[in-house]
């Protein structure tokens, strides 16, 4: 009798673990991180003007931080922002990306001329520019697949560092980002800026506009 009461509770446990993993995602590239579809996004403050939907988070990224966005506010995150450490050449490279959760249907424009050690970087654009479905040169609209940098903080064995990438030291850059709500694209941004030698960023705030398939210029709030 206890043999069997012992069974059935190990059956019932590994049912439970096997439902708890499917509401788990997992990063392709870092299969070992969770990733929530809704681990609970950064708070901020939501506004609406005309048809564009804006919402200022002011969060600090920095190295072993995890930050996620749910943009249309409907309870499932659409993109993530965190940190990777990499070794290459006698060198550490910590890498600031974003991606788009892998479930969210969520794109990012990337800068496709050069390839990194572990994805592409992402394409900052100035205030004012025009995002919607054409891509400037060199630019591609990517999945979850493709991981977008941000910013890559280099350090030799001297403990020496150097900074690389398209956010060093700017602090009015914009990536372009494209959601799906009820199946149908919409077009925005993301606002993230680095001050210079600081081994952290700041996303700033987020937009979107609210009528499907029309454009949004970046840092457009209403």
């Amino acid at each position: 009798m206890k043999k069997h009461i012992t069974l059935a509770l190990c059956a019932i446990l590994l049912i439970g673990a096997c439902k708890k993993e499917e509401n788990i995602l997992k990063d392709p590239e870092n299969p070992l991180i969770p990733i929530q579809e809704n681990n609970s996004p950064v708070n901020g403050t939501r506004v609406v003007k005309n048809s564009i939907v804006y919402t200022q988070i002011d969060q600090e990224l920095a190295y072993n931080k995890f930050i996620t966005i749910d943009a249309d506010n409907n309870g499932k995150n659409d993109f993530y922002f965190t940190t990777v450490l990499v070794g290459k050449d006698n060198l550490s490279h910590l890498f600031f990306q974003a991606s788009p959760v892998s479930t969210s249907g969520a794109k990012l424009m990337l800068n496709n001329s050069q390839e990194l050690v572990i994805g592409m970087w992402g394409k900052a654009i100035d205030a004012g520019t025009q995002i919607n479905a054409t891509t400037a040169f060199n630019t591609i609209w990517s999945n979850f697949m493709i991981k977008g940098m941000l910013l890559d903080i280099i350090e030799n064995p001297a403990q020496t560092k150097t900074y690389d990438g398209p956010w060093l030291a700017k602090i009015d850059k914009y990536l372009a980002m494209q959601i799906i709500i009820g199946g149908k694209v919409h077009y925005g941004w993301i606002h993230l800026s680095h001050i210079a030698n600081e081994a952290k960023m700041r996303i700033v705030s987020f937009a979107y506009n609210d009528v499907a398939n029309e454009p949004i210029a970046a840092g457009q709030t209403q």
